[in-house]
This record gives structure tokens, C-alpha cells and sequence, in this order.
């Protein structure tokens, strides 16, 4: 797969595109049957596939402060990009250029003149140009018009609901791993560099990888049954996220302990998968108690990533 960060450092193609843009924040089931539509009709008709994806979320340039969190970090959403087998990936930061075009203008320097798009494939509630203008229905009158196909795709339902991003964010906060799982297609996960801590899991027993996720949606604070990928391993493992109330946290912190892992991965990237809640956050009277509680977390982890995963 072919990848770009702006449409200026992509070159002039030399194939016509079936293509679609959009947000893709979660690259959820909704996306996923865009984008494999996408890749089967540029297959069928020996074409370029592309997907065009704004990132970050336009929303960080046009109202900072209502922009919501990550759901899905670039280096994601470009991993699941590969696997549905896309030709083109290309990243564009949304800005004052994109935001005052038309409908009519984005369609034609950007849809046509850059990606030379003979087929366009965009979900049912798409919207583009300037101040939002354009939707699916004003993309299929400009493609009449510059003799281009527009398919619109329908939604995709999930327990009789439309699967989209808002969706997905609301699952994971409010701590539906089970829907948010079926909506994304697959675990919900986030991505995370390992920071150093103050040792104290290592001297109780239970030495944690720190992780530092920035701006990333997260399920609430509490104890989760995970899985972690690490170096293109998989890991099973356990997470507490939340102020560690028993030692006296004053800050937010993510702390993961690997099962059957005891090496040095300071800086080292790291994806945490959300499997279970094992149980809320809470102060224990001393360490004894708060470790004899571990002991439990971990022996209930174990059963769950043995029958769930």
C-alpha cells in the first residue's frame, strides 16, 4: 500500500481511482463495508483504490474545543487500511484551504484533477465542502455532471442501529467493551508509548509497563483483563487505569502487567486491547490487602482471555 500525508507530497497518478474520503476515525464496520466496496469495484474495473481520510479530526481545526478524542490513532487505522487491501492511503490535514471550498471545488481539484476518480464511494450520511454543504445526494448531481460514478452505501446495522463513530465513542466510555467490540469488528484497543513509573508494581510483584496515550478514548477507570501487543507479539495480561487511590495518586495513569514478560521496553510503542472489566477502581486499607486483590484480578484475567479470546 502506497502512503501519503498530504496531498502535495502525493504525486500525479497514473491510473484512474475508484475512491472515497471521509474522517474514518474508528475505521468501524460502517467504514469497513465502504472501503471493501471500494477495493472489489476498483478490482472489478482494474483501477487505483484510494482512500482519502482527513487527520486529525477536522473538528480540530474548525472548534478545538467541542474536537472529540482519538478512537483510532493513524498508525492504526493504516494497519486495518493494509489488511482490507487498499492501494492508496493518503492522509490530509484538514485547513483554512479545505474548509472554504465548495462542494463543486473539492470534487474538482481534489476527487478529479489529483485523484483522477472515475468512481466515487461514500457512506449515506457523507458531508463535504464548505460549512458542510455537500452531501451524498449533491455528490451524485456533480458526478452527472463530470461523468463520474457515485455509489452511495447504505448502513450498516448493528442490533438494528446504524454503526458510526459517535456510536462507538459512547460504547467505549460508558464501558460496553461487547458493543463497542461488535461495532469496531474487533477489540477496542489503544496506542501507547511505555514511560518509566516509580517501580512500586515490581516491588509488590506485579512489575507494570506505564503507557502514555495521548488524547485516546478509553473505557472508565477500573481493572481490565487485556490483551497486549508488543514488538509484533501478543501478550495476555491485566490493566489499572485510573489515580491508584491506595498509594496516594494524584494523577491519571495506565499501567499494564504482562503475563509470562520481563524485559526492559522503556519508549517502546505498545497497543493495549480492552477485553473485559474485571472490576472498578477502589482504596484498599493497606498494600497486603491491594496485592491479595491482584492475586485475584490476575487468576480472574486468566479465565477470561482463556474462554473469550
Amino acid at each position: 500500500m502506497q502512503i501519503y500525508y498530504s496531498l502535495e507530497d502525493s504525486p500525479v497518478f497514473n491510473r484512474d481511482s475508484v475512491t472515497t474520503f471521509g474522517v474514518f476515525d474508528g475505521l468501524h464496520l460502517g467504514h469497513q463495508a465502504v472501503i471493501c466496496q471500494v477495493v472489489k469495484d476498483a478490482t472489478v474495473r482494474d483501477l487505483s483504490s484510494i482512500v482519502l481520510a482527513f487527520y486529525p479530526h477536522p473538528m480540530a481545526f474548525l472548534a478545538p474545543e467541542r474536537c472529540p478524542p482519538i478512537l483510532t490513532p493513524r498508525k492504526k487505522r493504516l494497519e486495518l487500511l493494509k489488511a482490507l487491501g487498499v492501494d492508496i492511503a493518503i492522509f490530509v490535514r484538514f485547513d483554512a484551504y479545505l474548509a472554504e471550498m465548495s462542494p463543486g471545488g473539492f470534487v474538482q481539484d481534489v476527487l478529479i484533477d489529483k485523484l483522477r476518480a472515475r468512481q466515487v464511494i461514500v457512506g449515506y450520511e457523507c458531508q463535504f465542502g464548505k460549512n458542510r454543504t455537500g452531501n451524498a445526494e449533491v455528490l451524485q448531481s456533480i458526478g452527472a455532471e463530470y461523468d463520474f460514478d457515485v455509489t452511495i452505501m447504505p448502513p450498516t446495522l448493528v442490533e438494528g442501529t446504524p454503526v458510526h463513530s459517535t456510536r462507538v465513542r459512547e460504547a467505549v466510555v460508558q464501558g460496553k467493551l461487547k458493543l463497542a467490540a461488535q461495532l469496531l469488528g474487533r477489540p477496542h484497543s489503544i496506542i501507547g508509548r511505555i514511560v518509566r513509573g516509580d517501580g512500586r508494581g515490581r516491588q509488590i510483584g506485579y512489575p507494570t509497563a506505564n503507557i502514555h496515550a495521548e488524547n485516546q478514548v478509553h473505557p472508565p477507570n477500573g481493572v481490565y483483563a487485556i490483551q497486549a501487543k508488543l514488538k509484533d507479539r501478543l501478550y495476555g495480561g491485566i490493566l489499572n487505569m485510573g489515580m491508584r487511590p491506595t498509594v496516594g495518586g494524584l494523577t491519571f495513569q495506565i499501567e499494564a502487567h504482562l503475563f509470562n514478560f520481563n524485559e526492559n521496553v522503556y519508549d517502546k510503542e505498545i497497543e493495549i486491547f480492552f477485553i473485559k472489566n474485571i472490576r472498578d477502581e477502589r482504596k484498599f486499607p493497606d498494600l497486603e490487602s491491594l496485592v491479595k486483590q491482584i492475586d485475584q484480578d490476575v487468576e480472574i484475567a486468566h479465565g477470561v482471555l482463556d474462554t473469550e479470546v
